[in-house]
C-alpha cells in the first residue's frame, strides 16, 4: 500500500502537461530464526527483524514516454565510499515505451528478467549454511557481484582428503544494464555489466533471453557470458513456466561450459489455498570437473495472508553439503 510522500506535481511545459510523481512504500519482518549449526558455530534459535524505506519516482513525458526509478532509503549512498543509489549501484532508473523498458543500476540479468527465481521460503528469505537459496544461480549477479567467473577455484588432494579454496577476484562493479520487451506473445531481454571498478578493468558479463507465452505456458531459453578475473564460463538455460488452476510450477536446466563443466537442474512448486501458500525447491548442480563439487539444496515453506499486508510465514531449507545443518524460520512480514 504505497502512500504519496509528495503531491504529484504538474509542469506546465508548453501546451503540454507532464506528471511527476515520487511515492513511499516500506516493508519489515520480525520473528525467530534457527542459523543451523556447523563444526564450528551453534548458532541456534536467533530473533531476526528489520524495516525498510523504499522511494518510487515516476514521469511521463510530453510524447508519452515513461520514466523513473526507485531506491530504498538504507541504499541512498556513501559519498565516501563512491557507493549506494547516488552512484548507481543500488537502486535502479529506467526508461520505457513501445520499444520496451531499458534499466540501469542494480537490475538482474536478462535470464533472470524472464525467468525469475523459485519460490521464496522463509519469512527471512532463508539461505542454507553453504550459501545456497531459492535464487536460480545465473552467471550475471544483481548489480554485477562475486559471479562464478570471478573466482578461481584449488583442489588439493581427492576424496575424503580433498582440500578445495576459493579466492574472490575484482568485484564486478554495475551499474548493470537491462532491456526488456514484450511483443505479442514472445518476450526478449538483453544485459550486461560494465565490467569497471573505480576505472579499472574486472571481470564483465553479458546475456540474452527470449521467451514465448501461450496460454499458461511459458517456455524460454538464456544465454549468459562472465569474463571474470581468472576464467570464463557460460551458461546455456532452457525454462518452462506452467499454471495449473491455483498451482505453479517451474523447471529449468542449464548447462555451465568454457572454464566450467557442469549441469545444473530446478524445480520449484507453488499452490494458493486461500488465504495459504504453499511452496518449495529443489536444485542440483552436477559439478563434471575435477573438483567435483556437486550439491543439491532444497526449501519448502508455507504462508498465510492475514489481510492489510500482513502474512505470517516459515520454512526450512538445507543443503548436502558436509558438516552443515538446516536453517529454518518462522515469522510475520508487512508491506506499506
Amino acid at each position: 500500500m504505497k502512500k504519496v510522500l509528495f503531491a504529484t506535481t504538474a509542469l506546465v511545459l508548453t501546451a503540454g502537461v507532464a506528471a511527476a510523481e515520487v511515492t513511499v512504500s516500506g516493508d519489515g519482518r520480525m520473528g525467530v530464526r534457527y542459523d543451523g549449526q556447523t563444526a564450528t558455530t551453534d548458532n541456534e534459535w536467533n530473533f531476526n527483524s528489520r524495516a525498510r524505506v523504499t522511494f518510487t519516482l515516476s514521469g511521463q513525458t510530453d510524447g508519452g514516454l515513461e520514466f523513473g526509478g526507485s531506491f530504498r532509503a538504507d541504499e541512498a549512498g556513501d559519498s565516501a565510499k563512491n557507493n549506494g543509489a547516488a552512484y548507481g549501484l543500488e537502486g535502479s532508473v529506467y526508461v520505457s515505451g513501445a520499444f520496451g523498458k531499458v534499466e540501469m543500476g542494480d537490475v538482474v540479468g536478462a535470464s533472470e528478467a524472464l525467468f525469475g527465481d523459485f519460490y521464496e521460503v522463509g519469512y527471512s528469505d532463508l539461505t542454507t549454511i553453504g550459501g545456497l537459496s531459492n535464487d536460480i544461480p545465473y552467471l550475471t549477479g544483481d548489480n554485477g557481484g562475486f559471479s562464478v567467473a570471478n573466482q578461481v577455484v584449488t583442489t588439493i588432494g581427492t576424496g575424503t582428503t580433498a582440500v578445495t579454496t576459493t579466492v574472490a577476484g575484482a568485484y564486478t562493479s554495475g551499474p548493470n544494464l537491462l532491456y526488456t520487451g514484450t511483443f505479442g506473445a514472445f518476450s526478449v531481454a538483453a544485459s550486461m555489466s560494465d565490467g569497471k571498478v573505480g576505472g579499472a578493468d574486472a571481470g564483465q558479463e553479458y546475456a540474452i533471453a527470449g521467451a514465448y507465452t501461450f496460454g499458461n505456458y511459458t517456455v524460454g531459453m538464456g544465454y549468459e557470458v562472465a569474463d571474470g578475473d581468472f576464467v570464463d564460463v557460460d551458461m546455456l538455460t532452457l525454462a518452462g513456466v506452467a499454471k495449473f488452476g491455483n498451482t505453479s510450477v517451474k523447471a529449468a536446466v542449464s548447462q555451465l561450459g568454457k572454464d566450467a563443466d557442469a549441469n545444473w537442474y530446478g524445480l520449484g512448486v507453488s499452490s494458493v489455498f486461500g488465504a495459504t501458500t504453499v511452496g518449495g525447491y529443489v536444485q542440483k548442480l552436477d559439478d563434471k570437473s575435477a573438483a567435483d563439487a556437486d550439491v543439491t539444496w532444497w526449501g519448502i515453506g508455507a504462508e498465510y495472508d492475514l489481510g492489510g499486508g500482513a502474512v505470517v510465514k516459515g520454512g526450512i531449507a538445507d543443503d548436502d553439503l558436509s558438516g552443515t545443518d538446516a536453517v529454518a524460520d518462522l515469522g510475520i512480514k508487512f508491506s506499506f
